[in-house]
């Protein structure tokens, strides 16, 4: 064997440099995967940090927007809601038992008007605490 022939890098490895077999990483290679690394965790902080900013200042003010859009209590009429929940008002338009035609609503109108009649002859009210 020729001394032309033998390959010598540094390390005592007989292979090339650019061989694909060669695993171990480049130095920057390894500088630009712990940046990105430490990015991440940056990042993930920062946004850690403004959600817990946001859900802060978010209830609060959510919470004063529906105390502030709450209706009172003394307009809340029992017999009226338990009507249209009786008439199928708050089912939705795809649920097969709401009434779709004018004679299922009217129906539906003398039957909650019924029931709500004969509940409140029995003495049912619904008080709010």
């Amino acid at each position: 064997m020729a001394a032309s022939d033998r390959t010598s890098t540094k390390g005592g490895s007989n292979s090339p440099p650019d061989d694909p077999n060669n695993s171990s990483p480049a130095p920057s290679e390894i500088s630009t995967i712990a940046l990105s690394l430490v990015g991440t965790f940056v990042a993930a902080r920062c946004l850690a940090v403004v959600s817990r900013l946001a859900t802060a200042l978010a209830a609060p003010i959510c919470g004063f927007y529906l105390m502030s859009t709450c209706p009172t209590n003394e307009t809340f009429d029992s017999k009226k809601e338990l009507k249209r929940v009786l008439r199928g008002f708050y089912k939705s338009d795809a649920d097969p038992s709401k009434p779709k035609n004018f004679f299922e609503k009217a129906l539906a109108k003398v039957n909650a008007t019924v029931e709500a009649e004969a509940a409140a002859f029995a003495g049912c009210n619904v008080e709010i605490i």
